[in-house]
């Protein structure tokens, strides 16, 4: 990282040498834009892995949650089926094959 930097800052002191033009200029930006990327990610502090297992399982729970309130709202609409036949049914649908559940349930399953 640190000789990325310098060969940036070597690269936008040879830009120097050369007269003012479009070009230049752009090189010029690009470099200063890549510079800036570079202090950005020296300054982002480094997760712990176990800080990055509690955000997956924070991420992994709030995703089942609305899955199950799901599942339970269609089950109100559906009292004779199982809740394991409904979930079953929402794999299907998301492989794009047809239910038994109509699509207006899957996209509104509040009564």
């Amino acid at each position: 990282m640190i000789n990325d930097k310098k060969k940036l800052l070597e690269q936008l002191e040879a830009l120097k040498l050369f007269p003012n033009n479009n070009l230049v200029k752009q090189l010029r930006k690009q470099i200063k834009t890549k510079l800036k990327q570079l202090d950005i990610k020296k300054s982002k502090p480094e997760i712990s892995i176990s800080e990055k297992h509690a955000i997956a399982n924070a991420n992994r729970s709030a995703k089942v949650k609305r899955t199950w309130n799901y599942v339970k709202q269609i089950q109100k609409n559906f009292p004779n089926l199982t809740i394991k036949e409904i979930r079953s049914q929402l794999k299907v649908r998301a492989q794009g094959q047809k239910t038994s559940i109509p699509d207006a349930i899957w996209q509104n399953p509040s009564p």
